[in-house]
C-alpha cells in the first residue's frame, strides 16, 4: 500500500462505521446509501485496478474516467434533488406566511410578525411621523 492508501483507508473505515452506527440507531435508508459510497471508495482505493477492469467492461477505457463520469452523474443528480427540496421548502414557507397573514387579517388585527415589525420601526425612530 502507498501513502495515500495508508491515509485514506482508516478515514473511510471510520466514516463507514459511523454510518453503520447511525443506521442501527434510527434505521434511515440514507445511512445505507452513504455506507455504500464509503465502501465503494474504500474498495477502489485498495484495489485501483478494479476501476480500470470495470471501465474496460463498459467500454470507457480508463478507471479514472469511469470514476469521474460516476462522480459527475451522481453530483448532478444530487444537485437536482437538493434543488427540488429547496423549492418545496420555499413553497411551504410562503404557504405558512400566507396563512399567518390571513389569520391576523380578521377585523383589523395584526399578525405577530407585523406587530414585531411595527415595534422595531418605532424603536428605530422609523415609520409615520404624524
Amino acid at each position: 500500500m502507498n501513502l495515500f492508501q495508508w491515509l485514506t483507508v482508516p478515514i473511510l473505515l471510520t466514516l463507514a462505521s459511523l454510518e453503520v452506527r447511525a443506521y442501527l440507531k434510527n434505521h434511515q435508508a440514507i445511512h445505507l446509501l452513504r455506507l455504500a459510497i464509503w465502501l465503494t471508495g474504500l474498495v477502489l482505493i485498495v484495489f485501483p485496478g478494479l476501476a480500470t477492469a470495470v471501465a474496460d467492461l463498459l467500454g470507457i477505457g480508463r478507471g479514472t474516467d469511469l470514476v469521474f463520469y460516476a462522480f459527475m452523474l451522481l453530483s448532478t443528480g444530487g444537485m437536482f434533488y437538493l434543488y427540488g427540496r429547496n423549492y418545496m421548502l420555499r413553497r411551504d414557507v410562503v404557504e405558512l406566511a400566507r396563512r399567518d397573514a390571513l389569520r391576523g387579517a380578521t377585523l383589523g388585527t395584526q399578525s405577530p410578525s407585523t406587530e414585531v415589525a411595527a415595534s422595531r420601526e418605532s424603536e428605530n425612530g422609523e415609520g409615520d411621523e404624524r
